[in-house]
């Protein structure tokens, strides 16, 4: 008979606890701290286990930003973890062999809307079967290899509402044609992670198929990432090809003819370095457009993590830069999560965005409405704060 387990014996007691927080590195307790808000078995299958897991996260926050003469208040769903509800599940097929599904579906908490309505499990739907000998294979709507590696490029995970690393992360003003499909959850996707090399390396591939095929290849998105990983150090190098899919919703940046023909190329350095007293993250990506005069953006990133006691502190700083004179940005967002207990958590947010003359990134956008417009050269500053809890 199958265990129903709950998610949140995955974050770890040792937060609340001074003698246990002492012997566990910053490291490790970031990864106990994200746990919770990730969902069960977010960083790999369990082998060999059986359970079924029902998780999910509601998080909530008074927010507001001012953008040049314009400001607004507002209540937000997820600044820190998406508002969701999943299920996650294992059977143990025995001579080492588990298959795995996940369903995930993503809500706005503020008015209990489908948070895409199109699609129920907007977030994930996939099947894997996995082999410590063999590796792991998922097939569905996922995280590409690439959109995983970049999660470790950012201390907030790429949060939607408040993060600097996710506005910055844009071809915007690089011609008009390019994508960041290859960097984020695709449909139909097939993805491959081998078994670790010397219980530290291991590889990443996965290949997207497009839902309108009818112009340009047959792939959304094609990529791949190897990953290092120790006690105090994780590395990811990885590099991906898109092209926009015409049936995907804000895939496609305009609707001229042959765009989708037209490939994003998108390259991934980060490294996470437990420090002592903290952790300390940093990354670089490219994203190159192959068409006739596009342009070629840089995004630098840096960001800290410290766990003391309870509070959960991190900073993350970046800088965004474009062949285009005067297309640039910079940012920073500063947070903390204060732990109640092992699931609820209060939060603040303070986010920091300047444009440079040629540019007009948002920083915190709504999609219920309520955004301040965004001018080139503007600048935005925006506070959130909120509380959420995981189950």
């Amino acid at each position: 008979m199958k265990k129903i387990l709950c998610p949140t014996l995955l974050f770890s007691a040792a937060m609340f606890s001074a003698t246990a927080a002492a012997q566990q590195s910053q490291l490790s307790q970031m990864y106990s701290a994200f746990g919770s808000g990730l969902g069960p078995q977010a960083f790999g299958v369990a082998p060999g286990r059986e359970m079924l897991v029902f998780y999910g996260s509601l998080d909530m926050a008074i927010n507001a930003i001012h953008v040049g003469d314009q400001s607004a208040q507002r209540m937000q769903s997820g600044n820190v973890w998406t508002s969701k509800i999943g299920l996650y599940g294992q059977e143990n097929l025995g001579d080492g062999w588990t298959s795995f599904f996940r369903l995930e579906s993503g809500l706005y908490a503020d008015t209990g809307a489908q948070q895409d309505s199109s699609s129920l499990f907007n977030r994930a739907s996939y099947v894997g079967l996995q082999n410590p000998d063999f590796g792991t294979l998922s097939l569905g709507r996922q995280y590409s290899s690439l959109g995983a590696a970049a999660l470790g490029a950012d201390v907030y995970l790429g949060n939607a509402h408040e993060s600097i690393y996710s506005y910055l992360l844009n071809t915007s003003g690089l011609g008009g044609k390019g994508n960041t499909d290859a960097a984020a959850r695709l449909n139909k996707t097939v993805r491959y992670i081998s078994p670790k090399i010397g219980n530290r390396v291991s590889f990443d591939a996965s290949y997207s198929f497009k839902s309108d095929q009818s112009t340009g290849p047959a792939a959304h998105a094609k990529t791949v990432a190897v990953n290092y990983a120790d006690s105090s150090t994780v590395v990811g190098v990885g590099f991906g090809q898109s092209w926009c899919d015409p049936a995907t919703s804000g895939s496609c940046p305009s609707k001229d003819a042959g765009i989708a023909a037209v490939r994003t190329d998108i390259t991934i350095v980060s490294a996470t370095q437990d420090l002592g007293p903290l952790v300390g993250t940093a990354a670089y990506l490219r994203f190159a457009p192959r068409s006739a005069g596009a342009g070629v953006g840089n995004l630098y990133t840096l960001g800290v993590e410290k766990m003391a006691g309870q509070d959960l502190w991190r900073a993350a700083f970046a800088y965004r830069d474009t062949s285009a004179p005067g297309n640039y940005a910079y940012g920073a967002t500063l947070g903390v999560d204060h732990f109640l207990s092992k699931r609820t958590a209060l939060y603040a947010r303070l986010g920091l965005l300047k444009n440079g003359p040629q540019s007009s990134l948002i920083y915190n956008y709504e999609a219920s409405g309520g955004n301040p417009t965004m001018a080139a050269g503007q600048n935005a500053r925006d506070l959130s704060l909120g509380m959420y809890h995981a189950f």
